[in-house]
């Protein structure tokens, strides 16, 4: 027979388990399916924007971090992410930790509800429907000159500065706020 020990932490497995699974689903569901994109879509990116040391740079759906980490590394930008996978954000902060970023912002949370105004360069790879939901909170939110990365998709009714073909699975499409 069980102990009252074992019961509680068999307990406090299977709701740790069941938290994990209904994080990582609501992830599939907003539009940020665990997806990464090529090391060089980001450098190539963040060479066509132009981006500077110093700059605010944003991955929302941030994944294991690698964005984050070229952001930081090769192009001094002060980096942060989202990410709703409980498993996948500590994989990024880890490696974060691992490849010396010791100033970053990560934050488990849903990018649709924060305030993303702060940021000069915001990079996404996420679903067409995620992108159309983000174009209304990027016309209300963000500042003039901000610019918008994404991977794969178009942002239905902005212009395209520029797109980018690097031979890569999938176009970069490059915004700027007006």
């Amino acid at each position: 027979m069980a102990t009252m020990l074992e019961v509680i932490f068999s307990i406090f497995i299977i709701l740790l388990v069941l938290w994990i699974a209904i994080s990582s689903i609501r992830g599939f569901v907003i539009g940020a399916p665990i997806l990464y994109s090529p090391k060089r879509a980001t450098e190539e990116a963040l060479k066509a924007v132009d981006a500077k040391p110093g700059e605010r740079f944003v991955d929302l759906g941030m994944g294991n971090g690698r964005s984050l980490i070229i952001a930081a590394k090769k192009f001094g930008l002060d980096v942060s992410g989202y990410e709703m996978s409980p498993i996948i954000f500590w994989l990024a902060k880890l490696n974060l930790f691992l490849h010396g970023i010791g100033k970053s912002r990560l934050f488990m949370k849903n990018f649709y509800k924060e305030d993303l105004s702060r940021n000069d360069i915001i990079f996404c790879f996420l679903t067409p429907p995620a992108m159309k939901r983000l174009r209304d909170k990027f016309e209300k939110e963000l500042k003039k000159g901000t610019r918008v990365i994404s991977y794969g998709f178009r942002i239905d009714g902005w212009q395209e500065k520029e797109i980018l073909n690097p031979g890569l699975p999938g176009k970069i499409f490059i915004y700027q706020k007006d």
